[in-house]
């Protein structure tokens, strides 16, 4: 039996996005103030975000109900941040022999929430999957694999990104992204898939910072 693991659906994925609409970037990057302290509260609340852990990473639940994880440029440091993720998609097999469903409901699967991104982003500036002569190399070396680890890895499996909007200071790169477990491809073990969003601090945000 295959199991979605996620329980949100591809509008929910739109809600998401929506809601980062009109965030003010450079505050985000800049990162929380001191974990549990006033300051820290309504940096959050500034947003509608309920902190769900405390520990290395900040995890937060948004008013969409979605969980995203910030990364630190330092590591378990908390600022500042340089990247955010969230998982609204997960299919798990069972059995190895559940694989080929998997790979089968990954196609089926990908263009609904490209489009669900799209509603919000728009085109992206390049979408297609990891195999594309024209795959894109990542501006900065930690946005995604390049085209080497990419061939060897099949990691992403597909992909869409969106750059910078201009004159929004601090606007991300995002990346839509879907993987798939290298033994989903086998018969000896149970495969799986996901979809990720990826929100990625400008190179100048980061490059100030190294």
């Amino acid at each position: 039996m295959l199991t979605e693991t996620t329980g949100r659906t591809a509008q929910d994925l739109t809600a998401e996005l929506e809601s980062w609409q009109g965030v003010d970037w450079v505050s985000v990057w800049d990162g929380p103030p001191q974990g549990g302290s006033p300051e820290f509260r309504e940096w959050c609340e500034r947003y509608g975000w309920v902190p769900e852990t405390f520990d290395r990473q900040l995890n937060v639940t948004t008013r969409s109900g979605g969980s995203w994880t910030f990364f630190d440029v330092l590591g378990g440091q908390w600022s500042p941040v340089q990247s955010l993720t969230h998982c609204p998609w997960e299919l798990l097999a069972d059995t190895a022999a559940e694989n080929g469903e998997v790979l089968s409901a990954a196609g089926e699967t990908w263009p609904v929430y490209l489009k669900a991104a799209e509603a919000v982003l728009g085109a992206p500036t390049w979408s297609g999957s990891w195999d594309a002569e024209d795959f894109p190399e990542p501006p900065v070396s930690s946005y995604w694999p390049d085209r080497e680890g990419r061939l060897e890895s099949r990691e992403p499996y597909r992909f869409a990104y969106w750059k910078p909007t201009g004159g929004v200071p601090g606007a991300p790169y995002v990346v839509l992204s879907q993987s798939v477990a290298s033994y989903t491809w086998t018969a000896d073990l149970a495969g799986g898939s996901s979809i990720s969003v990826d929100v990625y601090a400008p190179s100048e945000i980061l490059g100030a910072r190294r």
